[in-house]
């Protein structure tokens, strides 16, 4: 997918449950990408039909729209991707179990697992800001060097040309 390509406007789904079909038209994808993220287990679908049609509840639909936008606009492979919703379903255990009020050693443990899948999470995060920074400078030195090019010349960038 480009990284131009935009991510459809959540429609209500009211909770019924889509064919791969009409969730691949919603969202602007096909349904070859849709069985693809659920081999890679980004996505489950529920198989309620007799024929075992895949089906996609409204949960199912938003972590789809999830990984197209963590694709579109952060540039993130599916790996990472997996990686994140890997990280993020267990910060959820972790969360429901810690609400159910663990006895104090069990939650210590909580907390520091937590944490460790945090700074794991942000250390990624600042990698690609790492990544982009460099490449923004690599752009700021060849603009520069492009507006040298045309000072040399007597021509300033934006104004037209007599």
């Amino acid at each position: 997918m480009s990284a131009s390509a935009t991510v459809a406007p959540s429609p209500p789904t009211e909770g019924k449950l889509l064919s791969i079909g009409e969730v691949a038209e919603l969202l602007g994808t096909t349904t070859r990408t849709l069985r693809y993220y659920e081999e890679l287990g980004l996505v489950s679908s529920s198989r309620v039909t007799e024929t075992a049609q895949r089906r996609y509840g409204p949960d199912e639909i938003e972590r789809i729209r999830r990984v197209r936008k963590l694709q579109t606009l952060l540039g993130l492979e599916l790996d990472e991707i997996a990686e994140h919703f890997r990280a993020s379903d267990r910060l959820d255990g972790l969360r429901e179990e810690y609400l159910a009020g663990p006895p104090p050693e069990r939650r210590d443990e909580i907390l520091l697992e937590g944490l460790a899948i945090l700074e794991r999470l942000r250390e990624r995060v600042r990698e690609r800001q790492d990544g982009l920074a460099a490449f923004a400078s690599e752009l700021e030195a060849r603009i520069g060097r492009y507006h040298a090019a045309l000072e040399k010349f007597g021509v300033r960038a934006g104004e037209p040309r007599p």
